[in-house]
């Protein structure tokens, strides 16, 4: 179920590109590259009227809005090869991609054993490091996306697969999307290579797990690429930097030459977001003035692909005729075994990661109370990125239930939780909380011998700490889970600042409230019979229920029973309790929470 579900939203993420921010056709991409299409229709309108584009002299609306581009045949192509491929490479195809991670820690082990492991970090991290990393891990990505475009335009057997996204006769900001599924996965596993690298470099010297700086939850250089027009690069909006820019960023204009084909702009600009990769390999080309560009693979045939189907399936035909062709030559050959050589690595690492690292890599358990602090810091390198912070009490329940009742019932709780939706830990279970006035009269639960109660503003301040503990140690997700009425109102409030305060950083702080609050326990208790009479609002059937199915011993069959002015502290029936019931109610909390962090 678990794939069947990355498959799912690996695909659907797609389909809704539009709303993801961190896609890269993102609704506010998409503004920003339409208000700089404003600026290329003035330029273009203030040339001689010789050498205007025939759609600028139709207005502002059909130069940026041309029918012809986006219903052209090749337009319609791109939209139907983006519906299937959703599913085909980003559905089911990337599944099957080493992540940068495994790549990282197989750098962090070879610089560990080369280098020796460093005592104490060379440098700590501080906002000066972050910022390198931000930048060198972006120049890491960039290379490694120019240097498989480069082969691709340079080895045969490589150019069938990328002569997909040429084929293009027009361009709109779908056909960034016109991709071989085999383009795509080598271009992503080698990005996963250097990304990896520059990753394991900086674990080595901080010994802390690297974060650049971010927007939408994207490297913030890689944010302002697709904001300065990133998704003109892909349309007849032409938009040329100034020079000394253009020697330093790929203009939209540069990479639509890179799409043109007349023979002098072939193999230029092969540069994603930085074009000193091609000034320094000599496949640079700065356009003087704006020129006029057909698109495709040739000018008698621009593309040989009749359908989404041949776009799979021709290049895999045409590069088996080409090794048939020449398979005597040893250039062929060559090709032919650092092919099925890449391949070969490849399926051992995949291997490597989905089975061997996680028979090496066995969390003997998700509570952080129960690991060392090196299986925390090696579960965080493998994808820990979230923490639960549970809180429970210690308070009263009546003379049949012990006073750590709810620390038992949020221990498993949060357990099944972290479990279910995965790279989650859970923090030690916070058994003091807010449980009534100490003085100067005692007041709810503290009326009751054995009850320890904090002020609300310490409470809040002791869960502020521990937010900030796993904060500090990198964790990105932190998730406040309460199994007690009188710690939601400070929960709420310490999530919410927090949240605000951190998530520019990336950070989010949530508070699970629903896992309490909205449960369904009492509707489905009605639907099997029972009165609110009956289920009671405090160690009663739910809350009795819960602990005979956690922790039976902590049920007293044949209580001890006191008053205190007249009360037991509990109400409702306890005595319908029962294991199933809890394993019920607990199943309740349990899928209510998720339901809540899924839809964060």
């Amino acid at each position: 179920m678990d794939i069947l579900n990355q498959i799912v939203n690996a695909t659907v993420t797609q389909w809704l590109a539009i709303l993801v921010p961190n896609q890269r056709i993102f609704l506010l991409y998409l503004l920003s590259a339409f208000f700089l299409s404003i600026i290329s229709y003035l330029s273009l309108r203030a040339l001689e009227v010789g050498s205007r584009p025939d759609v600028v002299k139709k207005g502002f609306v059909k130069y940026v809005f041309d029918r012809d581009v986006f219903l052209h045949r090749s337009s319609i192509q791109d939209y139907k090869f983006f519906a299937v491929n959703s599913l085909i490479y980003f559905g089911l195809i990337s599944q099957l991609l080493v992540g940068m991670h495994t790549f990282a820690n197989l750098f962090i082990e070879i610089l560990n054993a080369v280098f020796g492991t460093l005592e104490t970090p060379a440098f700590a991290v501080t906002p000066f490091s972050v910022i390198a990393y931000t930048v060198i891990v972006v120049l890491c990505f960039d290379f490694a996306i120019y240097l498989l475009h480069y082969l691709h335009h340079r080895l045969p057997l490589l150019w069938e697969f990328h002569k997909v996204h040429h084929s293009a006769e027009v361009l709109t900001p779908m056909t960034l999307y016109r991709m071989h599924p085999v383009d795509m996965f080598l271009t992503g596993s080698a990005a996963a290579v250097l990304t990896g690298m520059a990753f394991a470099g900086f674990f080595y010297l901080t010994g802390k797990e690297p974060s650049p700086y971010t927007l939408f939850h994207l490297n913030v250089i890689v944010f302002a690429f697709y904001i300065v027009g990133y998704n003109l690069r892909h349309s007849h909006i032409w938009l040329n930097y100034p020079k000394w820019v253009s020697y330093v960023f790929v203009s939209p204009a540069q990479h639509q030459i890179h799409h043109s084909i007349d023979p002098k702009h072939f193999d230029k600009n092969m540069g994603l977001i930085f074009s000193f990769w091609d000034n320094l390999f000599g496949t640079l080309y700065i356009p003087k003035s704006y020129e006029k560009l057909r698109f495709g693979l040739s000018e008698d045939n621009p593309n040989p692909y009749l359908s989404v189907k041949d776009l799979y399936i021709k290049p895999f035909q045409d590069a088996l005729a080409i090794l048939k062709r020449y398979k005597t030559q040893g250039s062929a050959r060559l090709a032919f075994f650092a092919v099925l050589f890449f391949v070969v690595l490849f399926s051992v690492l995949f291997v490597w990661e989905r089975f061997g690292v996680a028979s090496q890599f066995n969390l003997p358990s998700v509570h952080t109370e129960g690991l060392t602090w090196t299986e925390v810091a090696k579960a965080q390198q493998n994808g820990y990125d979230t923490v639960i912070i549970p809180t429970g009490g210690t308070e009263q329940n009546g003379p049949h239930v012990i006073l750590g009742k709810h620390n038992y019932i949020i221990k498993y709780t949060s357990s099944e939780i972290a479990k279910r939706i995965g790279n989650t830990l859970v923090a030690p279970v916070m058994a003091y909380v807010p449980e009534g006035d100490i003085t100067p009269k005692p007041t709810r639960h503290m009326r009751f011998s054995g009850t320890v109660s904090l002020h609300p503003d310490i409470f809040e301040r002791v869960l502020e700490a521990a937010a900030k503990s796993y904060k500090a140690h990198g964790f990105k997700r932190i998730l406040i889970v309460g199994d007690s009425f009188d710690s939601m109102a400070v929960q709420d409030k310490v999530a919410k600042q927090l949240d605000a305060k951190w998530s520019k950083e990336g950070v989010r702080v949530f508070h699970i409230d629903q896992y309490y609050r909205e449960n369904g326990q009492i509707e489905w208790l009605k639907t099997q019979g029972y009165r609110m009479s009956d289920i009671g609002s405090h160690a009663g059937i739910r809350d009795t229920s819960e602990l005979l199915a956690v922790y039976g011993e902590g049920v007293r069959s044949r209580p001890l029973v006191a008053y205190k002015n007249g009360l037991t502290g509990s109400n409702g029936k306890a005595m319908m309790a029962s294991q199933d019931i809890g394993q019920k109610m607990l199943e309740l909390k349990i899928e209510a929470a998720i339901r809540q962090i899924q839809g964060l």
